[in-house]
């Protein structure tokens, strides 16, 4: 292999470095955000099924479950108050 070859291949494997540590961070919040709420998701679910008795559901969109995802519990009652106060 030629000095030239190898240059080559080193400013490549630098080049690729560089964009993987350019992409790591924005990629790592949008599968926080996914991962956020697909929980929000769950915990909507549970609460549903819970509040049958009640007859009352909230229902499952992205912006419920990432409000419940980032808030957590205090979300999802705050959530079941408006549901509850609106009555919508």
């Amino acid at each position: 292999m030629s000095i030239g070859v190898m240059l080559t291949y080193c400013v490549a494997l630098g080049l690729l470095y560089i964009l993987g540590r350019a992409f790591w961070r924005p990629l790592t919040a949008v599968f926080q955000l996914l991962f956020r709420g697909a929980l929000g998701a769950v915990g909507i679910y549970v609460f549903n099924w819970i509040a049958l008795y009640w007859k009352m559901e909230i229902p499952i969109n992205p912006f419920n479950s990432l409000f419940t995802g980032f808030l957590g519990i205090p979300g999802l009652i705050s959530l079941a108050v408006l549901k509850y106060w609106i009555k919508i």
